[in-house]
């Protein structure tokens, strides 16, 4: 073999390990930006209110509804209005989750998807609206954090009707044993008193 054959080999070996030094990175860089969409998916919160701000839905990932709530203006409406209020704010802040979880996702994949168009086109069709505005709104829409907890006192005003709450769990029964002193108790299995 001649010593030219034995450079060239030595040659393609160190660009193989330096392609796989690349793929490495490339999959640390990928795996690092799946761990980063996780977490803002997780923690993913729109807040969305009616025109009138009488009604307030905070969505959230998947099209969870985290929280409903109503002001005390909303209740001076009739129930058929309150509920297409309640129900239109609802869409609207369930698509705008939706929306915002496809540019997350979108961002994690890279250009070469087309997610948050997907997600787009078809809440264009949906709505009766145009993809153009719709991405639009895209930017402005931003995780948001409800401002403070709901009071859940007299008032239903403002009640979270939706918040899952744990049942209160039920007291355990208080058991009272006899004092082993008791002459009143008998052992069944003590042979000594019995004749």
């Amino acid at each position: 073999m001649a010593y030219g054959s034995h450079g060239d080999l030595v040659e393609q070996l160190q660009q193989k390990l330096r392609r796989i030094d690349e793929l490495k990175q490339q999959g640390e860089q990928r795996q690092a930006a799946f761990t980063r969409m996780k977490h803002e998916i997780g923690e993913l919160s729109i807040t969305v209110s009616s025109p009138d701000r009488g009604v307030t839905v905070v969505a959230g990932p998947g099209g969870s509804v985290q929280s409903v709530r109503v002001s005390e203006q909303a209740l001076q409406g009739s129930a058929i209005q309150l509920s297409s209020t309640i129900t239109t704010t609802i869409h609207e802040a369930v698509a705008a989750a939706a929306r915002r979880q496809a540019a997350i996702v979108q961002d994690a994949l890279g250009p070469s998807s087309n997610v948050l168009e997907q997600v787009l086109q078809t809440q264009a069709e949906a709505f009766g609206t145009s993809v153009a505005a719709l991405k639009a709104t895209v930017a402005d829409e931003r995780p948001v954090v409800p401002q403070r907890p709901i009071d859940q006192g007299a008032d239903f005003a403002e009640e979270d009707f939706l918040a899952e709450q744990q049942p209160a769990r039920p007291a355990r029964p208080e058991v009272r044993r006899r004092p082993a002193e008791d002459d009143d108790f008998l052992d069944p299995f003590d042979e000594g008193d019995r004749r």
